[in-house]
């Protein structure tokens, strides 16, 4: 089996309590960051962007929450990786006229520059990867990491979800009307996945599926009922569905063509604590984890149908622009 043995999280919400930001002033919400001292030691923080301090931090949060010095290996998902430090870079470079330009932010401007953050702090040597496809980056890394696990290449995986959002990129997905009906986010969350259970575990992932440009509704439910019927479960077996909503109408269409499949079992949402971003994922899935283990539904996290006790079984459901989707079933211990 494979387990989520601990979570690390730096997000807009603060560590106590969940609530719904107030946007009645502002669509653009930023992290609340934690003291880096306690995870980084400044004189190597100081050189560090945003992001990167704060994907330490969360990683550095779920190893201590696990219990577990080192990861076998650390897997990443990212949609738009170091952008502000990309957006420094390029800014320099046009002011000073393609001189003089300091290599820092260059360096720290790939994506694949989080994860490699991440080893060099932990002195990890293992596998080292990460995916950045935009709205399932973290879905192809936890798929990933599902895999490493089940078939026996690692035992503990440090997997997680990391994008920031920046003044100029929310300005430019403006203008595509991509804030339509939602606000944006960001986060940095890192979950310990293992194939050991430990005294301490959240939930257990039973199965996922993610697949690509479906033709119909019809087909989609098909995805959930094949997921389902191959691990021995029909749709009465579920306590709850946890969905990608963001408020946007046409992401909001597709979970909404399925309000008759689902019935009466409880449909549940999570973007309207975390803000919309192309990892926010990563949050929905520690979200679901801890509903499993405290058998708590926060407030306001219903969309449709009251979730009662005891809760077994939620299968999360998540599309990027109805193209590529992941079926994620999670379960208690």
């Amino acid at each position: 089996m494979v387990y989520i043995n601990g979570i690390g999280a730096v997000s807009i919400q603060n560590q106590d309590r969940l609530v719904i930001p107030d946007i009645s002033e502002t669509k653009h919400i930023r992290c609340q960051d934690p003291d880096f001292s306690v995870y980084i030691p400044p004189m190597i923080a100081r050189r560090m962007s945003k992001i990167i301090k704060r994907a330490i931090a969360s990683s550095k949060m779920a190893l201590t929450d696990a219990g577990l010095e080192m990861p076998d290996a650390i897997i990443s998902g990212t949609g738009l990786g170091c952008i502000e430090d990309t957006e420094k870079f390029l800014t320099a470079m046009i002011q000073n006229h393609e001189t003089l330009l300091q290599p820092t932010h260059f360096i720290q401007s790939t994506h694949n520059t989080i994860s490699s953050q991440i080893a060099m702090q932990l002195k990890c040597y293992g596998y080292n990867t990460t995916y950045s496809h935009l709205g399932i980056s973290f879905g192809t890394a936890l798929l990933d990491t599902f895999l490493q696990i089940k078939t026996g290449a690692c035992q503990n995986v440090l997997v997680g979800g990391y994008d920031e959002m920046t003044p100029n990129y929310h300005l430019m997905l403006s203008k595509l009307n991509f804030w339509e009906g939602c606000f944006s986010g960001e986060g940095c969350v890192s979950l310990i996945v293992s194939g050991q259970q430990t005294p301490d575990t959240y939930c257990k992932i039973e199965a996922m599926d993610m697949f690509y440009r479906p033709g119909s509704t019809e087909e989609i439910e098909q995805k959930v009922l094949d997921l389902l019927k191959n691990n021995n479960l029909t749709k009465d077996d579920l306590d709850a569905v946890m969905l990608g909503c963001n408020g946007n109408p046409q992401n909001d269409s597709v979970y909404d063509a399925m309000t008759g499949f689902w019935g009466t079992i409880p449909q549940l949402t999570y973007r309207q604590f975390s803000g919309d971003y192309f990892t926010a994922t990563a949050f929905g899935i520690q979200l679901t984890a801890k509903i499993l283990k405290t058998q708590t539904v926060p407030e306001k996290a219903c969309r449709k149908n009251q979730v009662h006790t005891p809760i077994r079984r939620i299968l999360f459901q998540q599309h990027f622009q109805n193209h590529a989707h992941a079926l994620i079933l999670l379960s208690v211990c």
